[in-house]
Order: C-alpha cells, then structure tokens, then sequence
C-alpha cells in the first residue's frame, strides 16, 4: 500500500481546500491517474467536482485506488499553518490516517484520522448551457460582493451585448454590467438570451477559489443550474454546480 502525494508550493493544496467550505467532509479519490473529488453540499443544493492531475505533483505515487474521507474543517485548519516556502507532502499511514507533512525552515507532520463516510458517488451533471462566459475570477467575486450588501439572491443575465449582475431589496439595489468585449472578458459565447436567479451566500462561498484560478468559466441557461469552473494548475480543474432558485 502506497500514496504519497508532494508539492512543491504547500499554497496551492491550501488554495484548493480553502475553496471547498461548502463541504463539511467529503471523499477524495485518489488513482493513478490524480486525485479527485465530487460531492453535494449538505442541503444538496450545490455540488462540487474536483480533479488535479498526478503530472501537477513534484512526486506522485498510488499503487492502488484510494477513497480518502476527510473532515474539510480539519483539514483547512492544517492548512493554513503552510508557510509561503513549505513543500507538502501527503502519505497515507495504515489504512485510517493521512499524514500532511511541511518541509520548509523545519518539518512539521499533521496526521488526520480518515473518515468511513461510505461510498457516496454523484453522476457527473449534464448541463445544457445556452451562454459560456469566461472572465477574470476576481470580477466575478467583486459583483457578487456588490450584491453581498444587497440582498440573498443574485439575478444572472447573459444577452449579446454582455453580462449583468444584480441584487435587490425593499430599500436598495445593485446592477453590475460587464460588456462582452470588457477586458475581464476571455470568451463570450451566448447563444440565447439566459437570466436566473441564485442564493448569494452559495455564490460567495465558491467565488473563494480565486485563490486557486485567475480565470472562471461561467456557464448556465434561464432557470437552470449555474456552472462555475475555475482552471487550476497541470490541466486539473475546481467546478461547482448551483441550482437555481424556484420563482414564483
């Protein structure tokens, strides 16, 4: 039995973690191919798919495939006493214990009890999209922090002159535009004018990835799922999937 995982830059593992609070605990897959996650958040109103492939590690070897259940709250905890110049490496330790190791000025070994959270696989969505807009991360975490302030829920709209963003309440509201040919704007493909409303507190949650990716994909339809994918080092890739809300 062997996996030992090392990067390394410890920051971009506690990158990834930080952006996945919307879970309490989940299982990572670990193969030959990377390591990778799928999982809903408790009210399964959102879910998350994430994979880094073994080609983003300085060393990565798993001799068989491995399911990882991990509490994200201990796990975050851990990370963040990574120092800016620590190397991370992560081995498997019997059959119930992860051991995160820092390497940097000194060493530091973290062992994390895994959890039995049995098998819990989610089919991956399909989402059928009528407009694709890729923008820089952090305008998307400004809008949704402009709404933040608000109201709880935030309108999507995609028409072809470009996207908006808006939140209201009985006293106050906000409308953020973005023309398509902005400088935020890497792609814009909308082939059907598309609006929809999501909660504010699920967006703000998974727009804490910018730590991980400079780039967002954003995709939905009117009254459907949004898709969020942010691209994260070595062709691996951090999605989230948010129901809309229901208006009556």
């Amino acid at each position: 039995m062997t996996l030992k995982m090392v990067l390394a830059d410890a920051k971009i593992w506690k990158n990834i973690v930080e952006s996945l609070t919307l879970l309490d605990e989940a299982n990572f897959m670990a193969t030959e191919r990377g390591i990778e996650l799928r999982a809903m958040d408790p009210s399964r109103v959102a879910m998350v798919d994430f994979y880094l492939p073994a080609s983003a590690f300085e060393k990565y070897e798993c001799s068989e495939d491995y399911r990882l259940g991990i509490n994200l709250d201990e796990m975050t905890q851990i990370m963040r006493r990574a120092r800016s110049s620590d190397l991370l490496e992560m081995t498997l330790e019997g059959k119930a214990k992860l051991v995160l190791t820092f390497e940097g000025t000194n060493t530091r070994n973290f062992g994390m009890s895994l959890l039995d959270l049995g098998e819990q696989e989610y089919p991956a969505p399909t989402v059928e999209s009528k407009a694709k807009i890729k923008l820089t991360a952090d305008a998307l975490q400004q809008a949704v922090k402009d709404a933040e302030i608000i109201g709880d829920h935030i309108r999507v709209h995609a028409s072809d002159e470009g996207l908006t963003l808006a939140a209201s309440s009985e006293t106050k509201d906000v409308k953020v535009f973005i023309e398509k040919d902005s400088d935020v704007i890497a792609e814009f493909n909308v082939n059907e004018e598309s609006s929809a409303m999501y909660s504010l507190s699920y967006l703000t949650e998974m727009t804490k990835a910018i730590k991980a990716s400079e780039l967002v994909m954003l995709a939905f339809s009117s009254s459907m799922p949004i898709q969020l994918e942010f691209p994260i080092i070595a062709g691996g890739k951090l999605t989230y999937y948010l129901a809309p809300r229901i208006e009556t």
